[in-house]
């Protein structure tokens, strides 16, 4: 019994001994590693949900407080970060406040450039993001995209006899897209030359109108459409075939463009853009039963320059059927004479297609400034026999590229 009461004694000693030494490395660690290059404030500079970007915390111990909720859901004071340990030199662990309330598990690490990159242990919006000790509001982009509609419709209906003309009052409905689209519409006969006509409601001028070649029984036109206007169409049989009554169809397409800046036609309707940041938009022209009206063929924007400079203006890309004209504006809406330099093709004559830049003569006062992007008109800019072989315009498929920047 001796024997084996001394070793069992020997073994408790061993034991003991091992979690001495085990709690004398957790010692170590905890004077190591600490939370003092964590305190203070930090700004979310960037995440996969930005609509959070810009909040501010202070970090206080071992927990962070929002202090600025900027565009956040969080209130002020909430307890955005909890539990912080540091876990290696400048790598810590904590739990993270979500929207939906519940504090989810994290990690964080402190870069040699003063940026704190947090991985957050859910896989939802805002699971990765940047912060910063200083941070500047990024600059103001009033870009809202939308789902562009689509629809499509067939009817079938007779023409009693030779001539008769069919009147489809609001035929092609009117559609949303604050940038409008375009119908594409097609009628079929069953024996004779068909002819149509597309015409605003309460206009006497068409759209468009006409048959389609001579020894085919199908017209195919396209149109742009205004958002918010309907449309009439008249079919008839333009050179009659053998038998009446005869049958034919009618049918459109629609297909919706997304230009997230529109509506901004004018002045007043200017959206803001960002400085050195290529942004797209549409230079189509809508029908929307009268040409007279220039300004809803005309695109305008904003920068703000927060120091005196230039302001150049690229245009970047363009569609191949159409001239994009830049100019810019002062605050009181006055156009500023400004210099042209040419990418590609000849801006100077308006060739289409052509890419260039422009920039301000002279240096200007720090303020709000307008760039405004106009497509030429031109008759092929609203409508389209594509029967008759053309094609859809690329001005309602390729939208323009442009970007702001400063010289000095």
């Amino acid at each position: 019994m001796m024997k084996i009461l001394k070793q069992t004694k020997r073994i408790a000693t061993v034991v003991i001994t091992g979690l001495l030494l085990f709690s004398c490395d957790s010692d170590d660690a905890q004077e190591t590693f600490n939370l003092d290059n964590l305190q203070g404030k930090w700004y979310r500079a960037n995440s996969n949900n930005p609509n959070a970007d810009g909040m501010e915390l202070t970090v206080a111990g071992n927990k962070a407080i929002v202090t600025n909720p900027a565009n956040s859901a969080f209130p002020m004071n909430t307890i955005k970060w909890k539990d912080i340990i540091a876990i290696a030199q400048n790598k810590f662990e904590y739990n993270d406040l979500n929207s939906d309330g519940a504090y989810y598990d994290a990690m964080m690490e402190l870069g040699t450039d003063d940026t704190l990159r947090i991985s957050i242990g859910y896989g939802g919006l805002g699971n990765h993001q940047k912060w910063v000790r200083t941070f500047t509001a990024p600059e103001l982009n009033e870009c809202t995209p939308y789902d562009p509609e689509s629809g499509a419709i067939v009817i079938s209906d007779t023409w009693s006899e030779p001539n008769e003309v069919d009147f489809y009052p609001g035929f092609l409905p009117a559609m949303s897209d604050r940038a409008g689209g375009y119908f594409i519409v097609t009628l079929s006969s069953s024996g004779s030359l068909p002819w149509i006509d597309i015409r605003s409601p309460g206009t006497e001028i068409p759209i468009i109108n006409g048959a389609g070649p001579s020894d085919e029984t199908v017209v195919k036109v396209a149109i742009s459409a205004q958002p918010g206007l309907s449309y009439d169409v008249f079919v008839k049989p333009f050179i009659n075939g053998e038998n009446f009554p005869e049958t034919y169809t009618l049918s459109w397409e629609y297909h919706g463009i997304m230009d997230c800046y529109e509506a901004n036609d004018t002045f007043d309707q200017a959206k803001f853009i960002p400085k050195n940041q290529s942004i797209e938009a549409m230079a189509n022209r809508n029908n929307e039963g009268s040409i007279s009206t220039q300004e809803k063929f005309k695109d305008f924007y904003k920068v703000i320059l927060t120091e005196p400079a230039k302001i150049q203006v690229e245009l970047e890309e363009s569609p191949s059927d159409n001239f994009v004209e830049l100019k810019i504006y002062n605050h009181n809406q006055t156009h500023l004479p400004s210099n042209i330099s040419p990418i590609n093709g000849n801006a100077q004559t308006a060739e289409v297609g052509s890419l260039y830049k422009i920039s301000s003569q002279s240096v200007l006062d720090p303020g709000i400034y307008y760039i405004e992007a106009y497509g030429y008109w031109s008759a092929n800019m609203t409508a389209v026999k594509l029967s008759d072989g053309y094609s859809l315009l690329d001005t309602w498929l390729t939208p323009y590229k442009l970007k702001v920047t400063t010289l000095q």
